[in-house]
């Protein structure tokens, strides 16, 4: 084949003077694309077919496919934020914002992937640091800090795993393995149940893990979590 010549070669597409759609629509496009497709469906070319506009627009936006991911993420995660009051103990808020990560994930199972890789794409640095900030200030001993934000998200993920897995129908055992499964058929315990009980208690290990150098002259203020009440299973 022979090469094209500089003059006959095909100019980079003009990125358009007016931009054609919003940032917040072409994220939110991007979620349900991975949502109802899968992570690798997600594409620039896939993404400006379901917004029905070329291709190159969508660079007003974004810079590349990873910019878009991590937009997407932070879009299902909006409710996982540093509260801006001081009116709770730091261990209700921190908890809630765990289980609101476990339910951005149960909801879109497919980010856990790119939770995966958080930090090398700066997914909630922002609130990270926010959060580690308001932790300081409430008297947690700095060295449990780290410790308590790799935690629940550890937790959180580990929790939605379980949970969409529990979601995709998953047959029984079957009749040759009779004591698994009776053991599943006579569930005492939800996985949102674990999850507030786990978080609890892990909470309470890491600061009694924490040496007693790292404690801050005022002690934090500690206020039991409230658990879930325990059920009885039906005979």
């Amino acid at each position: 084949m022979t090469p094209r010549r500089a003059s006959e070669r095909v100019a980079p597409v003009p990125r358009p003077k007016v931009p054609l759609i919003s940032k917040r629509k072409t994220l939110e496009a991007a979620l349900r694309i991975i949502d109802t497709e899968g992570l690798d469906a997600l594409s620039v070319r896939r993404l400006a077919v379901e917004l029905n506009v070329n291709a190159a627009s969508l660079y007003h936006h974004f810079r590349n496919k990873d910019e878009i991911l991590v937009g997407a993420a932070q879009l299902a995660l909006a409710e996982v934020r540093t509260p801006d009051t001081r009116d709770e103990p730091w261990q209700s808020w921190l908890q809630r914002n765990g289980d609101r990560l476990r339910r951005a994930l149960v909801a879109h199972p497919d980010l856990i992937p790119i939770m995966m890789r958080r930090e090398l794409l700066g997914i909630g640095v922002k609130e990270l640091d926010a959060t580690a900030a308001l932790l300081e200030e409430e008297g947690v001993p700095l060295g449990a800090i780290a410790p308590l934000l790799d935690y629940g998200e550890m937790l959180a993920i580990v929790c939605a795993l379980a949970e969409n897995e529990r979601k995709s129908a998953r047959p029984l055992p079957s009749a040759d393995h009779p004591h698994l499964r009776k053991a599943m058929r006579n569930r005492a315990v939800k996985i949102d149940e674990i999850f507030a009980e786990a978080y609890a208690a892990g909470v309470d290990a890491i600061l009694a893990r924490t040496p007693k150098s790292e404690s801050r002259a005022s002690s934090p203020r500690r206020t039991a979590v409230a658990k879930p009440a325990k059920r009885r299973v039906a005979n």
